[in-house]
């Protein structure tokens, strides 16, 4: 889990999942273009536990995968 991906390979790679990525890059709208992937996991609670121990770097919070009809998001 340490190489720089892109965003489409994070994508094939973690379908299903949340992730936390270490974003290297992004674009004007702020959405991850390539990155390092720190961890990943089914549940989103894992991924809240494995960002207490990060250092200071920009990360972010994706889920990959098809959302749920019946799930919410407040942006």
């Amino acid at each position: 889990m340490s190489e720089i991906m892109t965003f489409e390979e994070i994508k094939q790679n973690y379908d299903g999942e949340w992730v936390l990525i270490a974003y290297t890059e992004t674009n004007e709208n702020l959405e991850v273009i390539k990155g390092k992937v720190l961890a990943h996991s089914p549940h989103k609670e894992d991924i809240y536990q494995d960002l207490e121990s990060t250092t200071e770097q920009p990360l972010a919070i994706e889920y990959i995968g098809q959302v749920p009809e019946d799930l919410g998001f407040i942006l």
